[in-house]
């Protein structure tokens, strides 16, 4: 959830008491208040983790949709379930949930059966994981240093 979501001491015990029930591993952005909580055998965290080293080995992201690692899980293709919590995150789970790259859930009030299904709905879907490489390849494919250089350097 990041560094903002996982300052909800509740909601990451919460999510945390969800997905210890699943089969699969978690890498957990503890936040500050990381020290006030421990995980189970199926995780693993620090207060901070690199999240663009993180994301290319990852599977599935779970995430509350800020606009940085909204770009960072379509660079690197990777399907998401996005729990926002408030402002442009709103707008951007359900831009990624109607393009079909994510999964869109209310991070307080999503049962413990609706976030474990999408967990298994994302990772098995094929079509899904298809649609994510051509997305990651056409943002890698393009070069918009240039353009972002000759811009700042207008501005400059």
């Amino acid at each position: 959830m990041g560094t903002i979501g996982s300052a909800d001491l509740s909601l990451m015990k919460r999510l945390i008491e969800i997905l210890e029930k699943s089969p699969y591993r978690f890498i957990i952005s503890k936040g500050p208040l990381g020290d006030e909580y421990a995980l189970p055998d199926n995780m693993w965290g620090e207060k901070v983790v690199p999240q663009i080293k993180i994301l290319p080995i990852v599977d599935l992201v779970i995430t509350h949709g800020g606009n940085s690692t909204i770009n960072e899980i379509l660079y690197f293709g990777k399907p998401s379930i996005i729990l926002p919590l408030f402002y442009d995150q709103f707008d951007n789970a359900q831009r990624l949930q109607e393009k079909g790259y994510g999964i869109r859930l209310d991070a307080y009030y999503c049962s413990e059966e609706e976030l474990l299904n999408a967990i298994e709905k994302l990772l098995a879907d094929k079509e899904l994981t298809e649609k994510l490489k051509i997305m990651s390849k056409k943002m890698k494919e393009t070069d918009n240093r240039s353009e972002i250089v000759e811009l700042i350097e207008a501005l400059v």
